[in-house]
């Protein structure tokens, strides 16, 4: 007897971490998700097996007047070439110089040894060491970047000097001590951390004069500092097992305070690890017991990673692990680079899935949404191109530098409640008509994701994208892949099966 079915292509990012080790009943289909996922063994690598999402997200569609939802799969949009300043080198840092003028300057840093800092394609001037950071402030009324670098030098730039100089105070605390990340800014200090958890700020409006007993200690806990970032009126100090917050008390001669009742036994594991989308704060931290997480701050702590997120970030390692943040369709992305993949945390949706290119364009990111001018910027560590790179919100590509990738829905494998076999007869992608080509591949898996068979194409600007004859199998995994240069919203897989007797 036949039966009709019907599969949302939306729905949990989940991973086995040992192919080899995970127990048989890791996963299943049932109702609109998948279940029972566990994480046992041990190996080196996640596998590739269950549901994944590359290249494409979930996207929930409310209707406020029946109460109803839908949730598609929307292909991310992707980065052409805004310039290239650096033909050669690979990006340390890109922000958008909102100080200065207009706010039209994209300042980007290129050069893994030493780098040079450039605005748009003009050299400002080359520092010694690599770009560790890029921030902004006012020293007055004079528009100033301050730059870090990897050898515990600060740099400076501004208007009224016109050059990238080198700060030369004696006191200067990366003369003495390990810089932890970059500047943060308050109330016209410039602040940055040492590894030996000073908490270090400069005279007030400058960022060049520095005085010797200028610190606090952030020493709520015993372990390394690792950063100092802004969040609103406070200073938060990161360091590897814990998390301190000072605001401007007036003091003298260091002007923080430290806000006791918010200190957090979370720490995180490196200043690259560490992103911001307005007021909220993400970063991969740990906490003294152990493992990796990724943790959000708005005013309370807490974790949007599941265990099986954490688990591929301890494969990574956490030396391995970096984070960015876009916002595009209207929603926000945390980007999670851990080793060779790319993890992305939908913030709206509170769902996860993965980038995946050649030539991963994202270490740092940057937004401007200004008059007419709504993009976001990117830089690559991986690539030498030298080139920022421009997601633009009004004329969407679906390349990467170029370079067509390729997005994957690959669902669970779902046996309808029963190891008999099912007889597949038909299935069609319920989706949205494209107006350009924008071919779709129909592939499935019957033994646990070992081989792939590719069942044929089809184009999403047809009036129907389905498929016939399909064959059998006890248990399977549908997989969608498309690899066009246009857009690609899916909603379900739906068809009709006949379950056999044995």
């Amino acid at each position: 007897m036949s039966r009709s079915y019907r599969i949302p292509l939306a729905g949990p990012y989940t991973s086995r971490i040992s192919a080899t080790n995970a127990m048989p009943n890791t996963s299943g289909y049932v109702g609109i998700g998948v279940v029972g996922l566990m994480i046992v063994g041990n190996t080196i690598q996640a596998t590739e097996k269950d549901a994944r999402y590359i290249n494409c997200f979930a996207q929930t569609i409310s209707d406020l007047i029946s109460g109803s939802k839908r949730v598609y799969v929307v292909k991310r949009p992707g980065f052409g070439t805004q310039s290239t300043p650096a033909s050669g080198n690979t990006g340390q840092a890109v922000m958008v110089w909102t100080g200065q003028g207009t706010g039209q300057s994209i300042i980007s840093a290129f050069g893994g040894t030493n780098s040079t800092i450039y605005d748009g394609i003009t050299s400002l001037g080359a520092i010694t060491g690599r770009c560790t950071g890029l921030t902004e402030t006012f020293v007055g009324t004079t528009a100033t970047l301050a730059i870090t670098s990897s050898n515990n030098t600060g740099w400076y730039y501004d208007t009224g000097v016109g050059a990238v100089t080198e700060i030369t105070d004696g006191d200067w605390p990366g003369d003495t001590e390990t810089l932890a990340g970059t500047f943060a800014h308050l109330d016209g200090f410039a602040i940055i951390l040492t590894t030996r958890g000073r908490l270090w700020a400069s005279d007030l409006n400058s960022v060049t004069a520095w005085t010797a007993n200028n610190f606090g200690s952030t020493n709520a806990a015993p372990d390394q500092g690792v950063a100092a970032i802004k969040w609103r009126q406070y200073i938060m100090a990161f360091s590897t097992e814990s998390l301190e917050f000072w605001f401007n008390a007036g003091l003298t001669p260091f002007p923080l305070a430290r806000a006791n009742a918010m200190t957090q036994k979370v720490g995180c594991v490196d200043d690259d690890a560490i992103t911001q989308i307005a007021d909220t704060v993400w970063w991969c931290g740990s906490t003294p017991q152990g493992g990796l997480s990724i943790f959000q701050w708005d005013g309370a702590l807490s974790r949007v990673s599941t265990p099986e997120i954490d688990s591929i970030l301890i494969l990574a390692g956490a030396s391995n692990i970096s984070l960015s943040a876009l916002r595009f369709f209207g929603r926000s992305f945390v980007l999670i680079r851990a080793g060779a993949t790319t993890l992305v945390y939908c913030v709206e949706e509170k769902m996860w899935h993965e980038w995946s290119t050649t030539t991963r364009l994202w270490f740092k990111t940057a937004g401007q949404s200004l008059a007419g001018t709504m993009v976001n910027y990117a830089v690559s560590n991986v690539g030498t191109s030298g080139s920022v790179y421009l997601m633009n919100h009004a004329a969407h590509v679906f390349q990467d530098a170029g370079t067509t990738y390729t997005a994957r829905v690959q669902l669970p494998p779902m046996d309808f409640g029963t190891k008999k076999t099912k007889f597949f007869h038909d299935v069609e992608i319920v989706c949205d008509e494209e107006e350009t080509s924008s071919v779709v591949n129909l592939l499935y898996t019957d033994d646990d994701y070992q081989t792939y068979t590719t069942h044929g194409a089809s184009d999403l600007s047809n009036d129907r994208v389905r498929f016939t004859r399909l064959g059998s199998s006890r248990k399977r995994g549908w997989v969608i892949t498309n690899s066009s240069n246009a857009p690609m919203r899916l909603e379900a897989l739906e068809g009709t099966v006949t379950i056999g007797n044995h």
